[in-house]
């Protein structure tokens, strides 16, 4: 992970995480983040400022999206969740949004 913002549409911050994201090629994609501050509020995703999930992906390369079916949560209410995430890939970089931008975050990888 290079950069997590969070905040208002069109106004986000960034916030110091740190994680990794893995694709297989098995179709399973893992997640793990940390937010440094331990008095962070936690969010739908975190628990004690620490994301963690697991689970299958499916890609819908026309629409720049992907769903993943969550087999395993840190957040148990995760759990059986489909969760749909916006993609844009430009050569090493992934940049994440959520599908409703109220929601108010982007997530960029650099591959390794």
């Amino acid at each position: 992970m290079t950069s997590l913002e969070t905040g208002a549409e069109g106004n986000l911050q960034p916030v110091p995480y740190s994680g990794q994201i893995v694709f297989t090629k098995a179709g399973t994609m893992s997640v793990q983040a940390l937010n440094p501050d331990a008095d962070a509020a936690d969010t739908p995703y975190t628990l004690n400022g620490y994301e963690a999930f697991y689970g299958t992906f499916e890609v819908d390369r026309p629409a720049g999206t992907f769903d993943v079916t969550v087999e395993s949560s840190l957040v148990r209410d995760l759990i059986g969740q489909r969760l749909t995430r916006v993609f844009e890939v430009t050569g090493d970089k992934l940049v994440l949004t959520p599908p409703d931008p109220s929601e108010g975050w982007r997530v960029t990888y650099e591959r390794v």
